[in-house]
């Protein structure tokens, strides 16, 4: 067995071949996986499915901005599988800075639902497939994804609520502050 689950992962790595880009432990026993965007849903539908009990629970989707490069969005799949009592993590490279998008797994774990759109919210990155992809934690007119690290953390914005009357909103002090026109 190795150091890395067993031999459930010498098999997914000799079934994928050069289509894993990376495999290191990310904590003891729990090995983590880089993928391409477009091979993700294949690698996450084999973890699933492993013979003799698969990574049948998604404990967490999230992303991270390495900055302004290629390859510069990540998304990564917490994992666990109750019945081996084992976790692992596959993580995708997006590859796009303009459109970031990935398929989404909400066919594989109804629960990826609010996850990605969280990470669509935060980071802007499109989940294609994903059955209501929408804001979720900010306004619908809101301009720019807060996450991302090209994101100007004094950007102030005006919303028209449902009220009539205009105000500012700080997403990150939660400071409501009154619209005082072009004037002021």
């Amino acid at each position: 067995m190795s150091s890395l689950g067993g031999d459930w992962v010498a098999s997914l790595e000799q079934r994928w071949g050069s289509k894993l880009l990376r495999r290191r432990e990310s904590a003891p026993s729990e090995p983590e996986f880089l993928v391409r965007a477009g091979d993700v849903v294949g690698c996450l539908e084999d973890l699933k499915t492993l013979p003799g009990g698969g990574f049948d629970h998604l404990s967490d989707l999230t992303a991270y901005d390495e900055s302004s490069v290629a390859g510069r969005f990540h998304v990564v799949y917490e994992l666990t599988s109750m019945s081996r009592k084992q976790r692992a993590r596959v993580v995708a490279v997006v590859q796009s800075l303009d459109a970031p998008e990935l398929p989404s797994v909400c066919a594989l774990w109804p629960g990826a639902n609010w996850l990605e759109r969280e990470v669509y919210d935060m980071y802007g990155i499109r989940f294609v497939g994903h059955p209501g992809l929408r804001r979720i934690l900010l306004p619908s007119n809101f301009e720019g994804h807060p996450l991302r690290k090209d994101f100007i953390v004094d950007y102030r914005q005006t919303f028209i609520p449902r009220e009539a009357e205009s105000i500012g909103f700080d997403p990150f002090g939660n400071t409501i502050v009154p619209d005082r026109g072009e004037d002021a």
